[in-house]
């Protein structure tokens, strides 16, 4: 081993013992509700960005604690499908800003109203993102 990669590796193990450790229980989690609960009217959404970092897909996202902002589409439920069309645009992305806890788990969703007008179908306001629950 060189002198150069024998002192990157000494740096790198100094700065690991110096810095404390996170646990588990420390890590706030932030992910969609696991199912739509058509009954009242909420959905599953696809987390797109946190503060404004493009997000792969996954089922949960490790968040520091503090206002975070997340970027969603609402993804529709299974029982509207047969009613899409293949024309239609996806629903549009919206922002939900949250204060987020240290060790927290936050499951975001979106809340249709059913009973919106023409007007909010067209501009897409019939549907809010949310925080579902905080376990």
């Amino acid at each position: 081993m060189t002198m150069r990669k024998l002192q990157f590796v000494l740096s790198v193990f100094l700065t690991l013992a110096s810095t404390p450790p996170v646990h588990a229980q420390d890590w706030s989690w932030v992910m969609s509700i696991p199912y739509a609960i058509s009954g009242d009217h909420i959905y599953k959404i696809r987390l797109l960005e946190i503060d404004g970092e493009p997000q792969e897909e996954l089922l949960r996202y490790a968040v520091d604690a503090g206002d975070r902002t997340f970027t969603v589409r609402m993804m529709l439920d299974v029982e509207w499908e047969p009613d899409l069309s293949a024309s239609r645009p996806r629903p549009p992305i919206k922002q939900l800003t949250v204060r987020i806890e240290s060790g927290k788990t936050y499951q975001l969703a979106a809340r249709v109203d059913i009973d919106a007008p023409v007007e909010a179908q067209l501009d897409q306001s019939f549907w809010e993102p949310i925080v579902y629950r905080v376990d």
